[in-house]
């Protein structure tokens, strides 16, 4: 892997929640409108939401009042997942991170959250700064 490639991946947990917000795929999630609550445990851990909505994604601070999918985890398993350095497939499996609601939304986050970060978005939030 390139040193250029490896400095667009997150850093920490915060920045690879943040980062599925920029890289939702429109065509993807279609017209799908929902939440997914993330619950980080352990350092860089807190409390996170995703609001899928008009083909857009927008990541906030805290807890959401419905959510259909709340997925809790150790921030060190979902950097890993985020860094393509662990299958989230098999970490939930294996039972590192645990996830409640529509696990079929869960099955689909790959596909939504896939467009390719590009310099600007991770230059925009000063994550090579960091």
């Amino acid at each position: 892997m390139s040193n250029e490639t490896a400095d667009m991946r997150p850093r920490t947990c915060a920045q690879a929640i943040e980062g599925m917000a920029l890289s939702l795929d429109p065509e993807q999630a279609g017209d799908m409108e929902t939440v997914i609550q993330f619950h980080v445990s352990g350092e860089g851990g807190g409390e996170w939401y995703l609001t899928i909505q008009d083909g857009q994604c927008r990541c906030e601070r805290g807890v959401a009042a419905k959510p259909a999918l709340t997925i809790t985890t150790p921030a060190d398993v979902w950097l890993a997942i985020a860094r393509k350095e662990l299958s989230g497939a098999m970490a939930l499996m294996t039972g590192k991170y645990k996830a409640q609601g529509k696990m079929g939304l869960l099955l689909k986050m790959d596909k939504i959250f896939s467009r390719p970060l590009t310099e600007a978005d991770v230059a925009a939030r000063g994550w090579l700064e960091e």
